[in-house]
């Protein structure tokens, strides 16, 4: 979890969400407006709560413990946050916006779902993953040196590698799992509710 990557993470997930859903979208939608009303909010809380409970928290661990990292050596005005109140806004903004992601991957999902573009969804957010992707190759090797701006900025190479640190090294691992565990349950469990619908599906269509 880096701040020049979550907010697309947040994006991609209420998105990706939405798209793993869309055929009980589609069901809740032949079903009843306030059937599609309540699933919305269903999966809207899961978009707004992956931000606030999972992402955020875990930014918040790395930016006070290793700013530069947490930012990936962008700029050192996250490292000088005290008594720099619109350097630490930078941060609160940044918070915003994770909100403002998951949001919007929802909300854009659930609108492209019911009006038949899933491919159209599908292509939007593995672009933005693309994206990512490359803007982290970009600034290679950025994710795997842990060090200050300054020293980032003087030479990369001389920084340690992030296992070389044990503190942070374990710190990575246990929220990488604090992250990945609620996606793999909402996932799982949007799938069977794919499955719960084709079974109905099957027992209510003629013999």
């Amino acid at each position: 979890m880096v701040v020049p990557t979550d907010i697309q993470v947040s994006f991609i997930t209420g998105a990706f969400l939405a798209d793993l859903g869309a055929p009980v979208i589609a069901a809740a939608a032949r079903e009843s407006h306030e059937r599609l009303d309540a699933l919305y909010d269903r999966y809207r809380l899961r978009a707004l709560a992956y931000p606030a409970l999972f992402v955020g928290p875990a930014a918040t661990v790395f930016m006070l413990g290793w700013p530069a990292w947490e930012t990936q050596y962008w700029s050192a005005r996250f490292e000088a946050t005290q008594g720099a109140p619109l350097n630490a806004g930078l941060y609160g903004g940044f918070l915003f916006l994770l909100f403002i992601g998951g949001w919007l991957g929802n909300w854009l999902g659930f609108r492209w779902v019911l009006a038949g573009a899933r491919r159209r969804l599908r292509g939007l957010y593995l672009g933005v993953l693309a994206a990512t992707a490359a803007l982290v190759a970009w600034h290679w090797p950025a994710p795997i040196r842990l060090g200050s701006h300054a020293e980032f900025a003087r030479d990369p190479s001389a920084m340690p590698y992030v296992w070389q640190d044990s503190s942070f090294f374990v710190s990575f691992c246990w929220i990488l799992a604090y992250t990945a565990l609620p996606l793999a349950i909402w996932s799982v469990h949007i799938w069977r509710s794919r499955r719960q619908l084709g079974s109905r599906s099957i027992e209510r269509s003629p013999s």
